[in-house]
């Protein structure tokens, strides 16, 4: 397990509720942006991580759902920190 993983979805969701846009500034794009340069977690890391939390659906899709919003992008976002750390979501 890397240990790092739930502060950078949790920075990830703080950014999203301000920032994301599927079209923009996606879930993969926060991702991207809160990874570390060198280093894990890198993107991929934090990737799976979301991807497992929403029981292996690709981001893409989710995200695109009509009717998304930032408040559920960061929401989902913050449970899947919360799973990452092994918390009860």
């Amino acid at each position: 397990m890397i240990t790092d993983i739930p502060p950078r979805l949790e920075a990830a969701a703080a950014l999203a509720a301000t920032h994301w846009d599927p079209h923009t500034c996606s879930i993969g794009d926060l991702l991207d942006r809160v990874a570390l340069p060198v280093g894990r977690p890198d993107a991929v890391d934090l990737w799976d991580a979301v991807v497992t939390h929403l029981g292996d659906e690709l981001t893409v899709p989710w995200e695109l759902r009509p009717g998304r919003t930032r408040a559920e992008v960061a929401a989902m976002l913050h449970a899947a920190a919360a799973r990452a750390a092994g918390m009860p979501r």
